[in-house]
């Protein structure tokens, strides 16, 4: 990759090449880094405040100041981007739709026209979100990438305006458009349903915290992967996806909420209720959600972190989060 008119083929990217990660500080971010060091790529980190991970160099890129992406975009001259950095939760995003508007859609607005500006057109895999499909008919699930784009809220709206940005960019920088659907793991934050459970059983094994589950609703049903696996799905896409395509990422089947909490706290030491909390449930939400991945598939992704494995290890996590603060 590199300069724009370069000989090689768009979708290809070097080993070797020099990879920018935004938000390299957050969850998917640092098993991102993780993942693209073990495989002996060359990676900088694009990250809101200096000094907030060790793994890689780091440079400042603030999605909601356009001089800090475009400095940061010229300082390095990327090969490569995988572009994570994003107001990950709906709740947030929903409670504070400008700062959704301006760090999940103008901040990657920001970074494109940044390479295409400086001439340069490094591959770039921009994470989406499944949230675009909106509330979904049953009869036509399991959702395909050429599904109908329905946003319902400030997140959903964000994320699929984003994701046309591989459109209007085409001529300049070539865009692979990622659709992760749920996914959790070791260093999710409690704003999501899963780690929110762990966080909460932790407590409670030590008790912190009377046996008590204080969740929202637990009806939807949802297809959860591991980060682990979202993130080889992420490299997968760097190295073999085309420009301008969307390619889900999850694992085809779902299962209520409700299951996902029962499995989790099956793990529990310690016996204990689930209650819903009103406060916690969001009304915008999605009665089932489930994608086909056979896109995806056809490049060679699978499935490698079963449902068990993710769930012991995000409560594991956890656990150790508790002991040690």
């Amino acid at each position: 990759m590199g300069q724009a008119g370069s000989t090689q083929p768009p979708e290809v990217v070097g080993r070797l090449s020099k990879v920018l990660v935004t938000g390299a500080s957050g969850f998917a971010g640092r098993w991102m880094v993780r993942l693209l060091l073990a495989r002996g790529y060359d990676v900088v980190g694009g990250v809101r405040r200096l000094d907030e991970t060790s793994a890689c160099p780091e440079i400042l890129m603030d999605m909601e100041d356009p001089s800090s992406v475009f400095a940061g975009i010229k300082e390095i001259k990327p090969e490569a981007i995988i572009h994570l950095a994003a107001m990950a939760s709906p709740h947030l995003s929903n409670d504070r739709p400008e700062a959704a508007y301006q760090v999940n859609f103008l901040g990657a607005h920001r970074l494109l026209e940044a390479c295409r500006v400086l001439g340069l057109s490094p591959k770039v895999v921009l994470a989406g979100s499944a949230t675009v499909y909106g509330k979904v008919d049953p009869a036509h699930l399991p959702l395909r990438e050429d599904s109908p784009v329905r946003p319902t809220d400030a997140y959903s709206l964000a994320k699929a305006s984003a994701e046309m940005l591989a459109g209007v960019f085409a001529n300049s920088v070539p865009v692979v458009v990622a659709r992760p659907f749920n996914h959790t793991g070791p260093g999710q934050g409690t704003d999501f349903v899963l780690p929110a459970a762990a966080a909460q059983i932790a407590s409670i094994e030590v008790g912190r915290k009377e046996p008590i589950l204080q969740l929202g609703d637990l009806s939807s049903e949802r297809d959860f992967l591991d980060v682990r696996d979202v993130v080889e799905a992420y490299l997968l896409l760097l190295e073999k996806g085309l420009p301008g395509e969307v390619y889900n990422i999850c694992s085809g089947t779902c299962k209520p909420v409700q299951d996902w909490i029962s499995e989790l706290a099956g793990l529990s030491r310690v016996p204990m209720e689930v209650r819903t909390e009103p406060s916690r449930v969001f009304a915008r939400s999605n009665p089932r959600l489930v994608g086909d991945n056979s896109r995806l598939g056809a490049l060679g992704w699978t499935r490698r972190i079963d449902a068990s494995t993710m769930l012991s290890d995000l409560l594991d996590h956890w656990r150790g989060k508790t002991i040690h603060p």
